[in-house]
C-alpha cells in the first residue's frame, strides 16, 4: 500500500513537471502569423461610386488610379489604355470610401495574431492607441517601438496590421498603477516629477499622456503644464476630480468614455467629487441618482464650452452598450465570441458580464440601460451644439471585437441621432484631422494615401452597409475577399488555439503591470 501511493505521488509529480514543461515551451514557441498577404502594385479601379466623406455625397462611375500607395487621379475621362502597367479592379456597382479608424484601442504583444488581421478584415486602417509601457519592456502591453514596427511592416505589405499614427504613454493614474521596481517619478508626486514623466516620453516618441479617473487634480495640472511645455498633450479619462471645464482649459485633446456629461451634468458632482473615494461609491444606487438627478442647464453650457474647445469626445458607446445588453449575453451561442480567445472569454469577459448583469437598484431596477438612453440622449445634444464627436471603441474591452466593432459603434452613433454623413466623418476624416494627418489620409482625394475599402452597398442610404466588405486596400496594398475570409479564419483558428491562450495567460501573469491590475 505505502509502496503504491509512493508510486502514485511520483506519477502526480511527474504529470506536473511535464504540464509546466509543456506550458513553458508553448510560451517560448512563437506563433505563426496569418499566411495571407496583400497584393502589392498599382491599381485602375473602374466605374466606382466614390464615397465623398468632405462633402457628404456620392460621386458616381468614377474612375481611380493607385501609384506607389497614393491615389493619383480620379475621372470618369480617364481610360485604363493610360495607365497600361497597372492592374484592373473592377468596380461596377461597388463604393469606395476611406479606411474606417478606431480611436481607442489596446494593442497587446499578442495583438498581431488576434487583433490586427480582425481590423484589417473589417476595414480598420488607422489606429489611435491608448495604451503604453513605463520605462521597462512588457510582456503584455503593446508598446510604442511595436506599434511602430508593426506600422513599418504594414506600410510594406510584409505584415497584417492597421496603422498607429499616435503613440501614447501608459496610463497615468496617480500612483497605485506603478508596481515596485519602477523609477518612482511615474507616481507623479510632485511637479518635478511630472516634469521627469513627461520628458521621459517625449523621449519615446510619444504623443499624449493618457490621464486616468484617480489623478489628484493637482496631478492633474502638473501634467497638463508639463506637457505643454514639450508640445504635447492629456487624452483619456478625464480625472473623476477634475472638473470638465478645467480639462478644457488644460487643453485636453480627447475625453474618453459615454459617461463625460453624466457626471458632470449631475446635481451633485460636487459632492461626489468630495468623497475620498469616489469609484467605491460608483455603484447601482449611484448611477440610478446620476441619471435621475441631471442638471439640463448646465448641461448645455458645458457642451458649449466643449464646442468651443480644442477638444474631442471618443464616447466608446459600445462599452456602455455590454451593460446594457448584459442580461441578454448567452456565451453559450454567441457566434462572434469564435475570434475572442477562450483565457478572455473565460476570466474577463464573462465575469464583467455577469458583474453588470446585477446592476440592480436598491428598488431592484436595472440601472444600465436606462443609463444607455441617457448618454444616447447626450451624444445627440452634444453633437448638435458642435462638440467633436471621434469614433473608438475600447478595444479589448468586453464584448468589443477588433474591427467590427468600429461598424457597431458607427450604428451607435446614428441611432443616438447623428446623421450618417456625420457619423462617417467621425470615422474617417475627422479622426485624421485630429491626428494631424489629414494631408494624407481619411478620405479618398487625389495625393492621399490608399487606406480605402470597397463596399457592395452604398453607406449613405444606411450605416449598416458599411459591413458590405468587398476588398480593403492598406497605402495601396489590396486584401481582395477571399484575403479577408481568411483573416477572419485565422483570428478564430488562434482564438481556440491551446498554443495562443497558454501564451496570453503567461504574458498576462508576467506583466508587472498586468499583475498590479489584476490584483487591485
Amino acid at each position: 500500500m505505502v509502496k503504491t501511493l509512493k508510486k502514485m505521488s511520483w506519477l502526480l509529480l511527474a504529470m506536473i513537471m511535464l504540464l509546466i514543461a509543456a506550458v513553458f515551451l508553448l510560451y517560448l514557441l512563437p506563433l505563426k502569423g496569418p499566411d495571407v498577404r496583400p497584393v502589392k502594385g498599382d491599381w485602375f479601379i473602374t466605374n466606382i461610386h466614390v464615397v465623398d466623406v468632405v462633402n457628404e455625397r456620392i460621386t458616381r462611375q468614377q474612375h481611380v488610379v493607385i501609384t506607389d500607395g497614393r491615389i493619383e487621379a480620379i475621372s470618369a475621362s480617364i481610360q485604363p489604355t493610360d495607365y497600361g502597367h497597372h492592374q484592373l479592379i473592377d468596380g461596377s456597382g461597388n463604393y469606395l470610401m476611406p479606411g474606417l479608424w478606431d480611436m481607442h484601442t489596446h494593442s497587446l504583444k499578442i495583438s498581431p495574431y488576434i487583433h490586427h488581421p480582425m481590423f484589417i478584415r473589417f476595414g480598420v486602417t488607422s489606429v489611435r492607441d491608448m495604451s503604453g509601457c513605463l520605462d521597462q519592456n512588457d510582456a503584455y502591453w503593446g508598446c510604442p517601438k511595436d506599434r511602430k514596427t508593426w506600422s513599418q511592416q504594414a506600410d510594406a505589405g510584409q505584415a497584417v496590421s492597421p496603422i498607429y499614427h499616435q503613440q501614447s504613454s501608459y496610463q497615468t493614474n496617480g500612483g497605485n498603477e506603478v508596481p515596485d521596481g519602477f523609477v518612482d517619478y511615474f507616481r507623479v508626486n510632485s511637479q518635478h516629477d511630472a516634469e521627469q514623466l513627461v520628458d521621459f516620453y517625449a523621449t519615446q516618441g510619444t504623443d499624449f499622456i493618457k490621464t486616468y479617473s484617480e489623478l489628484s487634480r493637482d496631478q492633474f495640472n502638473w501634467l497638463a503644464e508639463a506637457a505643454g511645455e514639450q508640445g504635447m498633450t492629456l487624452a483619456g479619462h478625464k480625472p473623476l476630480k477634475v472638473p470638465l471645464t478645467e480639462a478644457l482649459n488644460n487643453q485636453m485633446s480627447s475625453i474618453e468614455h459615454g459617461r463625460l456629461f453624466a457626471f458632470d451634468c449631475y446635481q451633485d458632482i460636487a459632492g461626489f467629487r468630495g468623497l475620498d473615494d469616489p469609484i467605491s461609491a460608483y455603484n447601482a444606487d449611484k448611477i440610478r441618482d446620476i441619471i435621475n438627478q441631471q442638471n439640463p442647464k448646465r448641461c448645455a453650457q458645458l457642451m458649449r464650452e466643449m464646442a468651443n474647445s480644442q477638444s474631442a469626445w471618443v464616447p466608446t458607446l459600445t462599452t456602455l452598450k455590454m451593460s446594457a445588453q448584459s442580461k441578454a449575453v448567452n456565451f453559450e451561442d454567441e457566434a462572434l465570441l469564435d475570434y475572442i480567445p477562450t483565457v478572455v472569454k473565460t476570466l474577463i469577459w464573462q465575469p464583467d458580464v455577469n458583474r453588470a448583469a446585477r446592476g440592480h437598484d436598491r428598488e431592484g431596477r436595472f440601472v444600465h440601460q436606462d443609463y444607455y438612453e441617457l448618454v444616447e440622449t447626450q451624444i445627440k445634444q452634444a453633437h448638435q451644439r458642435g462638440v467633436k464627436i471621434l469614433v473608438g471603441t475600447d478595444n479589448i474591452d468586453t464584448l468589443v471585437y477588433s474591427g467590427l466593432s468600429v461598424h457597431h459603434e458607427l450604428q451607435h452613433l446614428v441611432e443616438a441621432g447623428m446623421p450618417t454623413t456625420q457619423a462617417l466623418k467621425a470615422a474617417t476624416l475627422w479622426p485624421a484631422e485630429f491626428s494631424g494627418v489629414a494631408a494624407i489620409t481619411g478620405s479618398v482625394k487625389e495625393g492621399k494615401r490608399a487606406d480605402l475599402i470597397i463596399l457592395r452597398a452604398n453607406p449613405l442610404d444606411d450605416i449598416k452597409n458599411t459591413q458590405t466588405i468587398k476588398a480593403v486596400l492598406l497605402n495601396g496594398h489590396y486584401y481582395d475577399h477571399q484575403a479577408l475570409m481568411s483573416l477572419e479564419q485565422y483570428t478564430s483558428e488562434m482564438a481556440s488555439s491551446i498554443h495562443l491562450n497558454t501564451k496570453y495567460l503567461m504574458h498576462m501573469l508576467m506583466s508587472p503591470l498586468m499583475r498590479v491590475q489584476l490584483a487591485d
